[in-house]
């Protein structure tokens, strides 16, 4: 289990992806545009965050 406390920790250590995760908690899809809107982020740093997310198995794209 501490494994996954760690592990869980790491993933959502930054504000953006902790972001994306609060807004699709309340709306179950979001589009890129949208998430770069709400989140005040650029193309390249959502996009990154969104494939760190999806490596992980927290979201599908």
């Amino acid at each position: 289990m501490k494994g996954l406390i760690t592990k869980l920790n790491k993933i959502f250590d930054n504000r953006l992806r902790l972001g994306i995760m609060s807004i699709l908690l309340v709306d179950d899809e979001a589009d890129f545009n949208r998430l770069k809107e709400i989140l005040a982020a650029t193309d390249g740093n959502l996009a990154s965050h969104l494939r760190a997310l999806e490596k992980e198995g927290y979201i599908k794209m």
